[in-house]
């Protein structure tokens, strides 16, 4: 399906890089930084008067075609002063150049604007391009993970498109806790749409001061994405693409076949009950080691590709960048039913008219994604794998699939049960925009935009007749569909006056921004299919007419927002920022529409005064402090007040006839008002040895107050929980961003480290129990996450155990301070409970903390090694402190599944073990029923997430094709990972804000290995 496509980019790049420009001679050299001989990547490098031009590459070198050698070659590059050489014949320039004084700071994005680095008073990290190729993300999130100190990155599933959960410093709300994401400036509901490869960079947005310029949308954090953008010169051809495989890092350890029998029989026999398999040595002469269910339903070295060609260049007033690129990838588990494919194409350009400055951002993307239950215990595959009997083996003497004795309502056959899913959904999505910046004089300009994100979504889903035994079955094929259309605009127009009186330099900027979106879906279930296959699947090919179902909806909201900014500094030293927005939500009533979002911060950099100006050891040392609110409207659509539906099922009279009615879907609450996140930071930002060594800090309080949250209601009531303002949280943490780098000789060494501490707790829950009730496990353990004042959101919810019961007269010691004995049903072997309120019951009274989902401490260490023509990538990150509960990985509710390895060491008479109860079907003590800390395991682990080596062929050989780089490597993700942690991947994100670290068999990550190439031409 896929290969036609890789062969046309692969195709025209092949016809593109023909074009070469005989008449001319080529010049070379290297651009380097003259106070540290760094080479510099990116340097744009004109020939004046013309339109020939180039950038230098990752080793700061360049090649161009110049006719006869002759003219005025142009360098710039941002920090540094232009520099113009004259060429007199030369083949060979190599060029230092000499750091700005007064501008020498990079500029990064800030809100609204660009700001120099030096002079930004709050809390911003930033990813370069760089970053982002070496890391060959398959989600852009995952660029994020341990490149930038205070952002936690957890993927969701190893499913193909997958998302990652994204949480800046800690989560603060129980309600959906998604940083914004603005591309070029445009809001997006997602990123999955983005392709890596056409990303310049990413700043993310931390602290209250550099966020509270989005005001309503900012308190969960703010991700700027900058998109590649054209450079002046001749066209610039760049492909990108790797080819590669995917396979699992690891296989749970399951009981085979011998052992399962055995743990059966036992299981049966300690409950006085027949055993199930009193013919076992018979049955392991026919089946052996029996059935290995995780090897059936991976896919083993499922493919992966993506292919990427961008097309640059333009003038000094009118440039372009150009874009296509194509990525599949299959899944390693339910081979062709797990799969994502995408196809975009993106067109950006900037171009300059007298006093005006306008361009172009746009971009179309087609994604088809196939997937599975990515975590789920009751009918996911992974989780039939794991339960399923080893005995059962996948097919009959027939060839059908075969149907296990044994099993029971969802756990069966995961094989068959691959073969009758048929999903798909399908998405075009067109973000784009224009703007205008009119400079009426040098000091003040106005800039205006309008951006629009168009999504059309259709899900589609075919269920045949099948029975695959226990509750599996269905008896009537059907068909689904659903259709989606997504609409948002935006705008603003933002006012900027800038000036200097000697040494006093400010800046004001002043705008409104108003927000409008709109989601139309119509949908379907049709039965008793005339076609029964996934390709005829239509809501028209359905004949029961009674039983089809339609529904439909409309959903608007909008956001009107009025902003300003105030920045000042003094000789480039004492910074100050003042911010103050206004925003208005359709989300809330008349009376609570509108808040006021303040912040203010102060910045002073100390290596600009005197006394440290010309310090040989300290090259730059700033402080750095700010204090912000921002808002959230992170909830429902008209939540504030009632909402009518109906329902086709009221009786009425003596002979009931059947009767639509109506009533509130959910109960208003018309006080309902603005989350807000209060945060106050204080950072320190230092350089040592000439810039090579570097160490910044941040400190932070954030809290949330107001939290927006669905009130418990008695079940009676019968309609949806109303939104109410009922709680604050509070983070605070610690994190830091360090780098070393250090040219010698033929080496370059690039190594960085990030670090972030965060301790998440809920400070007040308005309501009568003080907590809110969270995500349960199969169908005993309820409200195993739970949020509660003084402990984190989502914390394990669960019983302490004290070990396990080694004989009857301990059973009968285990007494509160009544004497009365606490587990009077237990027999030796049983987990031992803890009687926290000492009444000598074990009841919902005695649940504590047993577990954290979320880590204490996470890292990402970097490290960059360049020799001549080669260069070594490695990225590892590690997640320190977060635990996992388990208790969903087993159908303990059921009474034939499986178990895993560690059931060997179960305690027995003959092995009084202290770490695993005895089997037991019945289970009277709860040791597999209740939620315990037997459940909850250490999440931690180090995974090398990407490794890559390099080979840059010299340029005596691309310069025959006409090519001015061709690079080769070879790359894998998750090579390595070091964990204890027993289940399939540690890595286990949200599935909301009170279901999270919750392992019901997780879809796992695959170890990934890919060969690729860069080209420029």
């Amino acid at each position: 399906m896929y290969n036609y496509k890789s062969l046309l980019l692969m195709l025209m790049t092949v016809i593109l890089i023909g074009a070469s420009n005989a008449n001319a001679q080529t010049v070379r050299g290297t651009v380097v930084d003259a106070e540290t001989d760094e080479t510099l990547i990116g340097v744009n490098i004109m020939l004046h008067g013309t339109n020939i031009g180039t950038t230098t590459d990752l080793n700061g070198e360049f090649s161009l075609m110049v006719p006869d050698r002759e003219g005025t070659l142009v360098f710039r590059y941002v920090g540094f002063v232009t520099q113009r050489v004259q060429i007199e014949g030369r083949e060979e320039i190599n060029v230092a150049l000499e750091p700005d004084i007064i501008y020498g700071d990079e500029l990064i994005m800030v809100g609204y604007g660009l700001q120099q680095r030096s002079l930004v008073t709050g809390a911003i990290s930033r990813i370069e391009s760089r970053d982002i190729e070496q890391a060959a993300p398959l989600r852009l999130e995952q660029a994020l993970q341990g490149r930038t100190a205070g952002v936690t990155v957890i993927q969701n599933s190893g499913q193909p498109g997958s998302p990652a959960t994204v949480r800046i410093r800690g989560i603060g709300t129980t309600g959906d806790a998604q940083p914004l994401y603005l591309v070029d400036g445009m809001p997006v509901g997602g990123i999955d749409y983005l392709n890596p490869a056409d990303i310049a960079s990413i700043e993310v947005l931390k602290d209250a001061s550099a966020t509270a310029i989005y005001g309503a949308r900012g308190a969960n954090g703010v991700v700027m994405i900058t998109t590649q953008q054209g450079s002046p010169g001749p066209i610039q051809v760049n492909y990108t693409g790797y080819v590669g495989f995917q396979n699992p890092w690891r296989e749970t350890d399951l009981l085979n076949a011998p052992d399962y029998m055995k743990i059966m029989n036992e299981s049966y026999a300690n409950d006085g009950r027949s055993i199930p398999f009193p013919d076992i040595e018979q049955r392991i002469a026919e089946i052996g080691e029996g059935t290995n269910w995780q090897e059936e339903v991976f896919y083993y070295n499922a493919p992966v590709t993506d292919h990427t060609l961008r097309l640059s260049g333009g003038t000094e007033t009118s440039n372009y960048m150009a874009s296509m690129s194509y990525r599949m990838q299959d899944g390693i588990v339910a081979e062709g039913k797990s799969n994502f494919e995408r196809l975009s194409f993106r067109v950006n350009s900037n171009h300059q008219r007298g006093r005006l400055d306008y361009g172009t951002r746009a971009t179309y993307t087609r994604k088809t994604t196939r997937g599975i239950d990515p975590n789920e215990e009751f009918g996911g595959i992974m989780a039939r794998a794991s339960n399923i009997d080893p005995v059962t083996p996948v097919y009959d003497e027939d060839g059908n699939f075969a149907s296990s004795p044994f099993a029971s309502q969802e756990v069966v056959n995961p094989v068959a049960f691959i073969d009758v899913i048929n999903s798909e959904w399908n998405e075009d999505k067109f973000v784009g925009g224009v703007f205008g910046n009119f400079n009426f004089t040098d000091r003040l300009s106005l800039r205006s935009t309008l951006d629009i994100d168009l999504a059309y979504g259709g899900n589609r889903s075919f269920t045949p007749v099948y029975d695959l035994g226990g509750n599996v079955f269905n008896t009537t094929s059907s068909a689904f569909q659903e259709q989606n259309k997504w609409v948002t605009w935006q705008t603003s127009h933002v006012l900027r006056y800038q000036d200097q009186i000697e040494d006093h330099n400010f800046s004001v900027l002043g705008g409104i921004e108003l927000l409008d979106h709109r989601n139309e879906f119509l949908g379907g279930v049709a039965f008793d299919l005339t076609m029964e296959s996934f390709d005829n699947a239509w809501l028209s090919v359905g004949t029961d007419e009674e039983n089809q179902t339609n529904f439909g909806g409309l959903g608007l909201e909008s956001l009107a927002s009025y902003f300003t900014r105030l920045n000042y500094d003094y000789d480039n030293r004492y910074m100050l920022e003042g911010v103050l927005r206004v925003d208005g939500s359709s989300k809330f009533g008349p009376d609570d529409r509108w808040a006021v979002f303040p912040a203010f911060s102060l910045g002073w950099v100390i290596s600009r005064e005197d006394f440290l100006r010309d310090h040989d050891f300290i090259s730059y040392l700033k402080l750095r402090g700010g204090w912000g609110q921002n808002g959230s409207d992170n909830i429902g659509q008209f939540t504030y007040t009632p909402l009518i539906t109906t329902h086709a099922g009221y009786g009425f009279g003596m002979t009931p006839s059947i009767v639509t009615g109506a009533y509130p879907t959910q109960i208003a609450n018309p006080a309902l008002r603005w989350e807000t996140s209060e945060q106050t930071n204080l950072g320190l930002e230092t350089a040592f040895l000439d810039h090579r060594l570097f160490f910044n800090v941040d400190v932070y309080n954030k809290e949330t107050k107001g939290l927006l949250l669905a009130a418990p209601i008695p079940a009676f009531i019968g309609n949806a929980p109303p939104v109410v303002n009922g709680g604050t949280v509070r983070n605070r943490g610690i994190e830091f961003e360090s780098g070393f780098r250090q040219i010698v000789g033929d080496w370059r060494v690039s190594l960085s480290l990030t670090g972030t501490y965060n301790q998440n707790e809920v400070t007040s829950i308005e309501n009568d129990e003080g907590r809110l009730f969270g995500a349960g496990v199969s169908t005993s353990m309820d409200h195993v996450a739970m949020a509660m004042v003084g402990k984190p959101i989502a914390f394990f919810w669960g019983y302490e155990t004290a070990g396990i019961f080694q004989t009857q007269e301990e059973v009968q010691n285990h007494v509160n301070s009544e004497g009365e004995v606490i587990q009077p049903s237990a027999r030796p072997g049983d987990l031992i409970f803890v009687d926290h309120n000492d009444d000598g019951e074990i009841t919902d009274e005695d649940r504590v903390k047993i577990g954290n989902p979320y880590p204490d401490f996470t890292m990402g260490f970097n490290i960059d090694l360049d020799w001549r023509s080669f260069d070594l990538n490695m990225f590892w990150y590690g997640s320190f402190g977060n635990d996992i509960f388990t208790g969903g990985t087993r159908r303990h509710d059921l009474p034939m599944p499986n178990w895993k390895e560690d059931v060997l060491d179960r305690w027995t008479e003959e092995n009084p073990s202290t770490t695993h109860p005895r089997v037991t079907i019945r289970d009277p003590n709860g040791n597999y029923t209740r939620p315990s800390d037997f459940f909850v395991e250490d999440g931690s682990f180090v995974r090398l997430r990407n490794i890559s080596l390099g080979y840059t062929l010299p340029p005596r050989i691309t310069d025959r094709a006409g090519a001015s780089r061709l690079r080769v490597y070879v790359a894998a993700q998750n090579l390595l990972t070091f964990t204890g942690y027993s289940g399939h991947d540690p890595e286990i994100g949200a599935f909301g804000a009170l279901n999270v670290g919750i392992d019901r068999n997780i879809y796992p990550q695959a170890r990934t290995v890919t060969m690729g190439i860069n080209l420029d031409f």
